[in-house]
């Protein structure tokens, strides 16, 4: 007898509907944002292009294409840090 009622006891423990832990979670949406780009008018103009000022002196030829390489560089450079506010990362 004394089974019964201690099984009666423990069995009614588990017909208690305990509620359930509220879960909360964030969710991350990447949302895409209007920037302002500039326009072909606003880019650098492409340095000059030095093949007609070659002599075919190595010495002579070759100041000039280092200082239009430099030039080259640098354009770059300033067209791709005004374009990187225009582009999605």
């Amino acid at each position: 007898m004394r089974f019964i009622i201690l099984a009666a006891l423990l069995l009614s423990g588990c017909g208690v509907a305990t509620p359930h832990p509220v879960v909360e979670h964030t969710v991350v949406e990447k949302v895409p944002v209007a920037v302002t780009c500039y326009k072909a008018a606003d880019l650098p103009v492409e340095p000059a292009k030095v093949a007609k000022d070659l002599t075919g002196d190595a010495m002579h030829d070759l100041d000039l294409i280092s200082a239009s390489a430099l030039r080259l560089r640098r354009w770059g450079q300033s067209e791709a840090a005004l374009l990187a506010g225009c582009t999605v990362k």
